[in-house]
């Protein structure tokens, strides 16, 4: 037999066994695999995981894998509420912020810093944003908004007198991450320095300053998770306040029906970047965990699904949005910025301080 024959006997061969090979791993059950997310990205991670499931991505060039998302914010895992155990955890988890991976370091380390990004956003009616800024002499900012709180009543600061108590709104912060980022953005502005370690202790900060904006929300309960959905019931329902952007510009029709709204940047911007963390499991039983979270990050970081997520009113991890980005475009005009001034990002304090601040928030609420 001719030489040429055989070499082209065996390639033949050899891909045929590769080809053999490849539908033999395809047609073994996939290792399952659960990816816990925040209720600000969870609409955009699905969407991504089932293009990957629909990938049929294998690992360790063996295996297949498959991922399933639920659904969870912040605060009940790293304040403990959430029991994930060493047998029951998911093995991906993609918080709201890397502060919260930190304060949760003893079961999870961190995979890629992040995926996502959604800076803090005051909106308000125009007509409650001109009197609250003193049309338009200061921003709209947390020192005028706390001076239309401690005043209460919007008569008393020169509003109309129809208009009643000031009624404001963010996340509630003992259960919400966006909630408790609001208040790391505050004591910012209060102490005037991104490193609010020690200040959030303050009880001139949480007592005489802060209390009053807390209790300025009507009713944190009838807000829900998301106060924007609230807010576009019109003014009698949230007047001004301070959320993620992203849920600003998925509720911008509804905001926009009745008044303009006023969109303004906290000088003091606490950033919610959307990590991707991994158990913390180094075993060998875990290889596959593993394996599977970083084939998983890879995806997420892929161009395509990146691109996709200004649909869901979020950032890229890297860059700005594009300027023909439906949601950013739309709210340009009412002062959402493609490129906004992220220079002075707040750092969260230690997970004590951030525990006695929530606690300090739940008694204020109860009150």
């Amino acid at each position: 037999m001719r030489r040429g024959t055989i070499i082209v006997i065996v390639f033949i061969l050899v891909a045929g066994a590769i080809v053999g090979a490849s539908q033999f791993l395809r047609s073994q059950p996939p290792l399952e695999f659960s990816v816990a997310v925040n209720p600000l990205a969870a609409d955009w991670v699905r969407a991504a995981v089932n293009n990957f499931n629909a990938s049929e991505p294998i690992i360790n060039a063996t295996q297949r894998v498959q991922f399933s998302v639920t659904v969870i914010d912040d605060l009940p895992i790293w304040q403990g509420s959430q029991a994930w155990t060493q047998e029951n955890h998911p093995a991906a988890w993609i918080p709201a912020s890397s502060a919260s991976v930190s304060y949760f370091s003893d079961r999870y380390s961190l995979q890629t810093p992040s995926l996502a990004r959604t800076p803090l956003v005051w909106g308000g009616y125009e007509s409650r944003v001109n009197v609250a800024t003193e049309n338009g002499s200061q921003p709209l900012d947390w020192e005028s908004v706390q001076r239309v709180a401690e005043a209460a009543s919007w008569s008393a600061v020169g509003g109309d007198s129809r208009w009643g108590f000031f009624k404001l709104a963010f996340g509630r912060a003992d259960q919400s991450m966006s909630g408790l980022a609001a208040l790391f953005s505050g004591a910012a502005a209060f102490s005037s320095t991104a490193n609010i370690s020690g200040v959030t202790r303050s009880n001139e900060f949480r007592d005489d300053w802060m209390q009053p904006i807390v209790e300025s929300v009507p009713n944190f309960q009838t807000m829900g998770a998301d106060p924007a959905a609230a807010m576009a019931r019109g003014a009698s329902t949230v007047e001004i306040a301070l959320l993620p952007e992203s849920q600003w510009l998925l509720n911008l029709n509804g905001l926009t029906d009745d008044e303009p709204i006023i969109f303004s940047y906290p000088a003091y911007q606490f950033l919610l970047d959307f990590p991707l963390a991994v158990w913390n499991d180094t075993s060998e039983a875990a290889v596959n965990e593993r394996a599977a979270v970083t084939a998983l990050s890879a995806w997420l970081l892929r161009q395509a699904e990146q691109n996709a997520l200004a649909q869901y009113g979020l950032r890229p991890a890297q860059g700005d949005p594009a300027s023909t980005a439906t949601l950013f475009a739309q709210a340009v005009d009412y002062g959402i910025q493609l490129q906004p001034d992220l220079t002075q990002i707040v750092q969260a304090p230690p997970r004590t301080e951030a525990q006695g601040l929530v606690q300090w928030f739940t008694n204020t609420v109860r009150r």
